[in-house]
């Protein structure tokens, strides 16, 4: 059983960005995951929504869920032929953005809504993180205006970590200051995760967020790093007869 602690490991070197081609970048967004969508027309008009990625085929399309918009919208914008700029967040290699331009193939009405597109020549893979990110399950609060919404904290560096909760709302903005406590549940400890929102994305059902800490948030996860240790299968919090610095 490994007893070190998570600050104890070296991240690798990481690279920034990489250039996947075609159905090969299909494996970098799970199925499921919300991503972002701008079309394009040939006058330069802009029209960006969220939907949902489906799946991919063998004969080079690609399918995302049809978005909830106007009929002068999908008469306007959704035409076969027209660019698409598509982003998505990928969990591969330690977090990544992926970007690629595609066109619409079809728009499919019935039986059920759907918008094929045609498969990238080329992606971009643009590396989110700098440093291991290490897999948790954790209970941890955001106050609230009028109440305390718990979380989980999924994943945490030394930089910033991920939460995820199943209320469809509230919804954070991007660079939104918010504060994420922590309780160990052996020592009572409390660690307060601050920082600021920096990426949000809806994965079947739930509400996923990446936070970049502050100077203090920093300070806090390194303390809440100290005090977990990987059992086997997870991290969890030590207790002090497994921990024999403690005390020393």
């Amino acid at each position: 059983m490994n007893t070190n602690s998570i600050q104890e490991k070296k991240p690798p070197a990481r690279q920034k960005e990489r250039v996947i081609m075609g159905l090969h970048a299909m494996d970098f967004i799970q199925h499921g995951t919300e991503a972002s969508l701008e079309v394009l027309t040939p006058l330069g008009q802009r029209l960006t929504f969220k939907s949902n990625f489906i799946g991919f085929n063998e004969q080079q399309h690609i399918f995302f869920t049809m978005p909830h918009l106007t009929k002068k919208e999908y008469d306007e914008f959704f035409i076969e032929g027209f660019n698409v700029d598509i982003e998505g967040v990928s969990e591969k290699g330690g977090g990544a953005l992926v970007r690629f331009r595609t066109r619409i193939e079809h728009v499919v009405y019935k039986p059920i809504k759907l918008l094929v597109f045609s498969v990238p020549q080329q992606a971009k893979v643009v590396m989110l993180r700098n440093e291991v990110r290490y897999e948790l399950s954790l209970p941890g609060d955001i106050q609230l205006p009028n109440r305390k919404l718990r979380v989980i904290l999924t994943d945490v560096s030394s930089a910033g970590c991920g939460f995820s909760f199943d209320a469809i709302s509230p919804e954070f903005d991007v660079d939104q200051r918010i504060v994420l406590e922590v309780v160990n549940n052996i020592s009572g400890e409390n660690y307060a995760l601050s920082g600021v929102v920096k990426n949000s994305r809806k994965k079947r059902g739930k509400q996923n967020y990446g936070l970049v800490f502050d100077g203090p948030g920093k300070a806090n996860c390194q303390r809440l790093q100290s005090k977990l240790f990987y059992d086997g299968t997870k991290y969890v919090f030590k207790s002090p007869q497994k921990d024999p610095t403690l005390g020393a």
